[in-house]
């Protein structure tokens, strides 16, 4: 006999997935099918649509997150601008508000605090704040003009951090917390078939620039790193559960969102997912860490065994393969490996000249040609540009960050007793572990449409341990 709670629970998680499921469905398809609606009808849809949310805020909270996050990888795409003059009045936006909202409705309605403490909560907000002095800084330089053409992408910067706080004051319970990766992993897997459908879309190209799929993301290299930093939880959830044949059914999507890496042909994505492959092997079981290190040495052998699209994209890395004996790695690589080089060496020099506030926050591609024979051009390194735009200090707290986050979640991961939560941390280890990776070769942390599950992920981190009573005070756990 089950009990009628429980009953119910199950009901509303089953209308909740197909409602969600249909939604980003269908922001998948307008996509693809490239449908433009007249202005008119798009935004009195939008109109009608954010009025019903702003009401649901009040009511059922925990669905106004639900749509915020299966929304926030495809609004580059889906913008849905509500006044074409006014450049923060659109759809990304207002969810965001009124999912601030629901997070205030909600803290009143349980009796909770509005705001929880946790150990990450002062080096994010330190490291924000790092961004607006960087901000102040470049205005200094180049003046008003700068600091209001740059505080909206700075906004933009900072909306993703933001949302560590909203995730981790709205998810109060196992049900939310659990329903929220469902729909990420959701998306993750849609996004990948976006790709795949995407590339055979395109057909014969005559360069390999060509045939490169950007996806939600409009950039190939963001594409990839979206993939790596989330289809590892698939691999966390099976290889937890792997005793239940049910859970081998997440080796398909995994599969899927691998192929979706090949369309990018990503050299950093391809070389972060190797090492987040190694970090999941090494978390779950030593003897498979072994067999993966054995794997990588006979891939690096014999490169024959990986698919033909990733080994074309590594091995022309090497332009100049016949110079066997050289006294710079700069002269056996391609093109586009050296100008990375050129840049990183110019960085450095300008870090020395810069090292506590650095440049200014978006000087750093007008600055480079300073101190390097080059244009104007990204810094295709987080670390590096975090160091250059923001200072070292900035870079240190970033590197305080993702530190703690790989301490807690391992701590999690071993002492959880919920296998969702176990699975989770396992593959949110694994995640971590490629974007620390993947953001060697490029800034791949500065848009909301990637970077803003990451952050996500890092609050339910956090709740989760709170949920399970780890290294929580009593007080805490509800």
């Amino acid at each position: 006999m089950r009990i009628p709670s429980l009953q119910k629970a199950t009901k509303t998680n089953i209308l909740l997935y197909i409602v969600i499921g249909v939604i980003i469905l269908m922001f998948a398809y307008l996509i693809e099918k490239n449908i433009s609606l007249p202005p008119l009808i798009t935004r009195t849809i939008a109109a009608l649509g954010l009025c019903v949310l702003f009401f649901v805020s009040f009511i059922r909270p925990d669905w106004v997150f639900y749509i915020l996050v299966a929304y926030l990888p495809f609004n580059k795409i889906l913008v849905g601008k509500l006044a074409s003059n006014i450049t923060g009045i659109n759809i990304t936006n207002i969810i965001t508000f009124f999912v601030i909202i629901a997070w205030l409705v909600k803290s009143y309605r349980d009796k909770n605090r509005i705001f929880t403490r946790t150990p990450l909560n002062i080096p994010i907000i330190i490291f924000m704040c790092f961004g607006v002095i960087a901000l102040i800084r470049g205005s200094l330089f180049f003046g008003a003009e700068y600091a209001m053409a740059y505080i909206i992408p700075l906004k933009r910067w900072l909306t993703p951090i933001f949302l560590y706080f909203i995730a981790l004051n709205i998810v109060r319970d196992k049900r939310m917390l659990k329903n929220t990766v469902v729909i990420i992993i959701f998306v993750v897997a849609v996004a990948a078939l976006m790709a795949i459908y995407e590339y055979l879309d395109i057909g014969s190209v005559s360069s390999l620039d060509k045939a490169r799929v950007g996806g939600i993301a409009e950039q190939p290299n963001m594409l990839g790193g979206f993939f790596v930093y989330y289809m590892f939880l698939f691999a966390g959830f099976l290889l937890v559960n792997y005793r239940a044949i049910k859970y081998w059914l997440l080796s398909i999507p995994f599969a899927i969102c691998f192929l979706g890496i090949q369309v990018t042909f990503s050299r950093g994505a391809y070389i972060a997912f190797s090492f987040a492959c190694l970090a999941l092997a090494f978390f779950k079981n030593k003897i498979l860490f072994s067999l993966s290190i054995l794997l990588l040495i006979l891939a690096v052998l014999n490169p024959v065994i990986l698919p033909r699209g990733m080994r074309y994209r590594l091995i022309s890395t090497f332009a100049n393969r016949e110079i066997i004996y050289s006294t710079s790695i700069e002269d056996v690589v391609d093109s586009s490996t050296k100008e990375r080089f050129t840049i990183w060496k110019g960085a450095i020099k300008m870090i020395k000249e810069y090292p506590l506030l650095g440049v200014g926050y978006g000087v750093f591609p007008y600055a480079i040609p300073l101190y390097a024979p080059i244009g104007q051009i990204d810094a295709h390194n987080t670390y590096i540009i975090i160091a250059a735009e923001m200072g070292i200090f900035a870079l240190l707290v970033f590197l305080w960050i993702l530190l703690a986050l790989f301490r807690h979640t391992y701590r999690l991961y071993r002492r959880s007793k919920d296998r969702f939560i176990k699975g989770f941390a396992l593959g949110f280890l694994a995640g971590l572990a490629g974007m620390l990776m993947v953001n060697m070769f490029g800034s791949r942390l500065g848009s909301s449409e990637v970077s803003s599950y990451f952050w996500i992920l890092s609050a339910l981190i956090f709740r989760a341990k709170i949920l399970e009573g780890i290294d929580t005070p009593k007080r805490l756990v509800r």
